[in-house]
């Protein structure tokens, strides 16, 4: 997380571990309060791609 602009400033403990998995992951959008369609939009952007 602490790749991330908004942590920035924040404390870090951490390694090669955790800049690994950033660059290499996927950061997807979330929160109680999505409507359907925002999910139904997201599932269909992920399912496009040929794992």
């Amino acid at each position: 997380m602490h790749l991330q602009p908004i942590f920035a400033d924040a404390p870090y403990y951490g390694g090669k571990v955790s800049e690994t998995l950033f660059d290499n992951g996927l950061c997807l959008p979330s929160g109680s309060n999505m409507t359907d369609e925002e999910r139904e939009r997201i599932a269909k952007v992920i399912l496009k791609f040929q794992w």
